[in-house]
């Protein structure tokens, strides 16, 4: 059995009583937690620079950011942080969240009111070591959906300039439309 998913899910399914009495082989894909760098001379102004920026904020919004390749770490040079941190902030706002099917529309929902729970309780779970800078849990926007029966959910963007102290951004996957900037020196 091969498993691409949640580590919750994964667990679940290889603690199957009949996969453990057959010795089933058993291979899970979980929670990646995948980076993008920023490298020093892609500075601001620069098309290497706007093409970054444009890349994390679609690996943060395509599939509502439900997919293992998603982007969860965008490290920067710690000199472009606040022009990154400001650049993708002012893409996901323009990012129209609701019924893909709708003109404009660029986000749609995520999979289940079950994984919007999980989602949430990543999220608080990482806002209680680094800063939120972008989105919100509760105030957004929905396009051509109603937002309390679906499964939308904010982009959120996270900054952490401490990465090497607090450290919950490497080890807690929020599956979902969930990214963090932090610095780097060289």
């Amino acid at each position: 059995v091969t498993v691409t998913g949640s580590a919750f899910t994964g667990r679940k399914l290889k603690a199957h009583p009949r996969l453990i009495e057959e010795s089933v082989p058993f291979n899970l894909e979980a929670d990646s937690l995948n980076a993008m760098v920023l490298g020093m001379k892609a500075a601001p102004g620069t098309e290497e620079f706007d093409l970054f920026v444009k890349e994390v904020t679609k690996e943060i919004t395509v599939k509502a950011g439900q997919k293992c390749t998603a982007v969860r770490r965008i490290m920067v040079p710690e000199n472009y942080l606040e022009e990154v941190q400001q650049a993708v902030s002012a893409r996901l706002a323009s990012t129209k969240i609701g019924d893909p099917s709708v003109e404009g529309v660029r986000m749609g929902s995520l999979v289940s009111r079950l994984q919007v729970d999980r989602v949430r309780a990543s999220v608080e779970q990482l806002a209680l070591s680094q800063q939120m800078v972008f989105g919100n849990l509760d105030a957004f926007d929905v396009v051509g959906a109603d937002k309390d029966k679906g499964a939308f959910f904010s982009p959120i963007l996270f900054r952490n300039d401490e990465p090497f102290d607090k450290q919950d951004v490497h080890t807690i996957e929020a599956f979902g439309p969930v990214s963090t900037i932090m610095p780097y020196k060289t």
